[in-house]
């Protein structure tokens, strides 16, 4: 019986405690209502409340508002509380450059979770079956997922939990109908416009016809198993992405020292922090990220969520895209100058004594044309402390200044010679116990 399934998995992972409140994700359809009606059904021996949220994704116009509805009437006749809101997930998708599935499942948990924030709900329910676990599984196979996404969905993930993962879609089915209760079929179900849909209707369908008539059964039995050797492998693998991580940088050598099911899952954790979403990354991302410990500094890729991974001085890094520093040029005045690009202040000012403050004192007067100004192709300077002229793109080299950071270091020119590069004076520039004194309102924007 669901009752005795449901309750089973809820006490074996310790989804829910007694005087918790839980929040079902009510879409109208057989999964939804059955969990919902199985909570409310239960709630007085789990010693729970139960509310419920339905989301409009706007995507079928009038049958959409039908769901809602259904949805409104199905819980006031449970007298539960119940939520709705009305997105436009078409158009999320195109603003943030993803499929419709993805933007409407991030907008679902978002909706839910603030739900939960402005009404102090502890949990989060969602329908998903012993079916959807299946599909998950083939589809993270295809896609080439981790062990941990042929793990399958897990039945709690932070504050989300999964009630029905041990209940087919054929018992779901069967309860509503010994229940009475009435539910809707979404018409997109029935479609293949999406790869959910395909491997639901034609690809699982066809494994059970022609190969394994237990498939859903078999794939989720060892999606257990897998889970489990999953989370002891990811156990290790967190300890040592603390380690050796630190603000998405982690020395090489000590990846490459790491066992290959490690490492892979080392960098597995940085894409995801830096992408800031754990779906999607898939195992051919970070294979192609991995290839950069064997490529020489400098080597760099972009991914997607607007991630770059590099290699950086036997470090790999994995950082957000951001737009290239356009090519700029000001005139210093005396005084402060604010600088865009940079988005710092620069002031000028006449000095008779050289100080320890980080600033940078040069040999030259407040009447002469002082520019500030990004590199150029060919620049030449002669560094205080070395011998001969350097040119400043082999000075960033021979400094190990990192590739991106390099249009942000200012070059300083008076009269049309370049006075220093950063912090580094031009030694025919050097202040003896006259000059002047140009201070960096933000030198963070410019270390190195």
């Amino acid at each position: 019986m669901i009752l005795n399934t449901i309750k089973k998995t809820i006490a074996d992972y310790g989804l829910l405690h007694g005087g918790e409140s839980v929040l079902v994700g009510l879409s109208g359809g057989a999964d939804s209502v059955c969990l919902t009606h199985a909570l409310c059904a239960l709630r007085d021996e789990l010693d729970i409340t139960v509310s419920a949220a339905h989301i409009n994704h706007g995507i079928r116009g009038v049958e959409a508002d039908r769901d809602e509805e259904f949805a409104r009437q199905f819980a006031m006749s449970l007298g539960i509380e119940f939520y709705s809101v009305r997105l436009d997930i078409p158009a999320k998708a195109k603003e943030n450059g993803v499929s419709e599935e993805t933007a409407g499942r991030n907008a679902r948990y978002a909706f839910f979770n603030e739900i939960c924030r402005k009404y102090g709900i502890d949990k989060i329910a969602t329908a998903h079956n012993k079916n959807d676990n299946a599909e998950t599984v083939v589809m993270n196979f295809m896609r080439g997922g981790t062990i941990k996404g042929l793990g399958g969905i897990p039945r709690m993930r932070d504050n989300i939990i999964r009630p029905l993962l041990g209940v087919s879609r054929t018992e779901i089915e069967r309860y509503c109908a010994l229940n009475n209760l009435k539910y809707i079929t979404d018409s997109t179900n029935l479609s293949c416009d999406y790869t959910r849909n395909k491997v639901r209707n034609r690809l699982i369908p066809l494994i059970e016809r022609e190969f394994n008539a237990s498939f859903t059964e078999t794939v989720t039995e060892n999606a257990v198993l897998t889970a489990e050797d999953s989370a002891y492998i990811d156990k290790t693998a967190r300890a040592e992405y603390k380690r050796i991580v630190t603000n998405g940088r982690a020395e090489i050598k000590e990846l490459i020292s790491l066992d290959a099911a490690i490492r892979r899952r080392v960098v597995y954790y940085m894409l995801s922090e830096t992408s800031g979403t754990r779906s999607d990354i898939g195992s051919a991302y970070v294979k192609s990220v991995l290839s950069l410990l064997q490529k020489a500094s400098g080597a760099s890729m972009d991914l997607p969520y607007g991630i770059r991974a590099r290699n950086e001085y036997g470090f790999l890094v994995t950082e957000k895209r951001t737009d290239e520093t356009e090519p700029f040029e000001y005139t210093l005045t005396a005084g402060e100058n604010y600088i865009r690009e940079l988005s710092m202040t620069v002031t000028v000012s006449p000095a008779d004594k050289r100080e320890r403050d980080g600033a940078v004192y040069l040999s030259a007067n407040e009447d002469d044309k002082i520019v500030i100004r990004s590199r150029r192709a060919g620049d030449v300077f002669y560094p205080c402390g070395m011998t001969g002229s350097k040119k400043v793109k082999e000075y960033f080299i021979n400094e190990k200044i990192p590739r991106h950071m390099r249009p942000l270091v200012p070059i300083i020119e008076i009269n049309g010679v370049i006075a220093a590069v950063g912090e580094r004076v031009d030694r025919r520039f050097l202040f003896a116990d006259k000059g002047i004194k140009i201070e960096f309102s933000d030198i963070r924007e410019v270390e190195f």
